[in-house]
């Protein structure tokens, strides 16, 4: 198994773990810029709930963050089902009522586009990180990711090929509704200083194992390997496949 792997006894265990390291990440840069990318799933909402509450969000100089997102389903961004809302809804707008005048810049907040197609969206949101990185292909500072009972991860699904020279692909066929989404690409995700999975829950344990045994077809979660970079699996005891106590 890429990386080191930490267990918890439950989501909120995970979660406060995962605000942990977020905070002592940041710190690292000193205060610079810091890219972060969010990703949809049932597992990250407690963590970005987590990360609005006091102590956490006094620690984060917030103004200093760039969010991006790993992938999204293609919908209009406001729709119940899309990620950006979703973080929208658990992130962002709790920090700007929590009191404090804490909020991301507007300029700050880089959601996918879901207008015209979805290969044009793919382009438009490269064009993004161009702009934000370079040319050279993008080194997050953070990326927070989940994985689902199948093993994928942002929008990269077992059993489907994926090619590595975009940054941002168009994805069509997802076996999860809607088919049709956009996601960063694997090289992309393995350019990251630090990517912390987020993995909770009994449906997950049969993923996780098959990961952990490293099987030579690797399920998309088990692809990620990064470069340079430090790789923290954060799972609870039901995704260990543990009895709970």
């Amino acid at each position: 198994m890429n990386g080191q792997i930490q267990v918890f006894a439950d989501p909120a265990d995970v979660a406060e773990a995962a605000a942990r390291l977020f905070v002592n990440i940041i710190a690292q840069q000193g205060g610079k810029q810091f890219s972060l990318v969010l990703s949809g799933g049932s597992t990250p909402q407690r963590f970005y709930h987590l990360l609005t509450t006091s102590p956490w969000r006094e620690q984060i100089d917030w103004g200093n963050l760039h969010l991006f997102l790993a992938d999204e389903r293609f919908l209009p961004l406001d729709h119940p089902d899309s990620n950006f809302h979703m973080i929208r809804e658990t992130l962002i707008d709790p920090l700007a009522l929590s009191g404090g005048g804490v909020e991301f810049p507007i300029g700050n907040i880089h959601p996918m586009p879901t207008d015209g197609t979805v290969e044009e969206s793919a382009i438009r949101y490269e064009s993004e990180l161009r702009q934000y990185f370079g040319d050279d292909p993008p080194r997050f500072d953070l990326m927070v990711l989940g994985m689902g009972p199948d093993g994928h991860t942002a929008s990269l699904f077992p059993n489907h090929t994926h090619p590595v020279a975009p940054w941002v692909l168009p994805i069509h066929h997802s076996p999860k509704p809607p088919p049709t989404r956009l996601s960063l690409s694997l090289p992309v995700i393995n350019q990251s200083r630090h990517v912390l999975f987020l993995v909770t829950g009994h449906d997950k344990a049969q993923a996780l194992t098959s990961i952990r045994q490293s099987e030579v077809k690797p399920l998309p979660a088990g692809t990620v390997k990064l470069h340079d970079g430090q790789l923290i699996w954060l799972v609870d005891d039901a995704a260990m496949g543990l009895p709970s106590v």
